[in-house]
């Protein structure tokens, strides 16, 4: 499995993940590299990461939006809007009604 499936930016989609990670990199999104995951599909729009799909196996979720796939690591802060989660809930918006705080 790779890490990435797609980023949508700026009116285009990437799926190489060396574009990827650098369009990343300039938006400071460290976080999010070093992240473990697979077969994220992604869009950043005003600087903010959404998560269309994928698993998240590890790490600190700082902010976004997430739509869609397995969340396992810590949700920091964001909004989670759908998909199955299985991780540990600091804070955000659950517009899902799935996380039990």
């Amino acid at each position: 499995m790779k890490k990435y499936t797609h980023l949508k930016y700026d009116g285009e989609t990437y799926t190489d993940s060396n574009k990827i990670e650098s369009i990343l990199k300039k938006h400071k999104m460290y976080w999010l590299i070093d992240s473990e995951f697979e077969n994220a599909e992604l869009e950043l729009e005003r600087n903010v990461v959404i998560w269309e799909n994928g698993t998240y196996f590890s790490g600190d979720w700082y902010f976004g939006i997430w739509m869609g796939g397995t969340f396992h690591g810590k949700f920091l802060n964001g909004i989670f809007k759908d998909g199955i989660f299985k991780g540990e809930w600091v804070s955000g918006i659950d517009d899902s009604g799935k996380i039990k705080k």
